[in-house]
C-alpha cells in the first residue's frame, strides 16, 4: 500500500527519472480530479489519493448499501 501512495505522490508532483515534468503532473492531476468530480466529492488532493487507492470507491459502495 505504501508503494502505491509513494507512486501517487511522485506522479502528482510530476517526478520522472529526468527531473520534474510539470506537464505530466498537470495531466495526471486533471485525469484523477475528473474522476473525483464524477463522484460528486470535493476535488482535492486528499480525495484524489482516496480514488487512486480505491478507498473512495469503497466509501461510495458502502454508502449506497445503507
Amino acid at each position: 500500500m505504501n508503494s502505491n501512495i509513494e507512486r501517487f505522490e511522485k506522479m502528482w508532483a510530476g517526478e520522472t527519472p529526468n527531473g520534474i515534468n510539470r506537464t505530466k503532473a498537470q495531466k495526471f492531476q486533471q485525469y484523477i480530479l475528473e474522476h473525483v468530480r464524477q463522484t460528486g466529492r470535493p476535488m482535492n488532493k486528499e480525495n484524489a489519493l482516496k480514488y487512486w487507492t480505491g478507498e473512495l470507491q469503497r466509501e461510495i459502495k458502502e454508502s449506497e448499501m445503507l
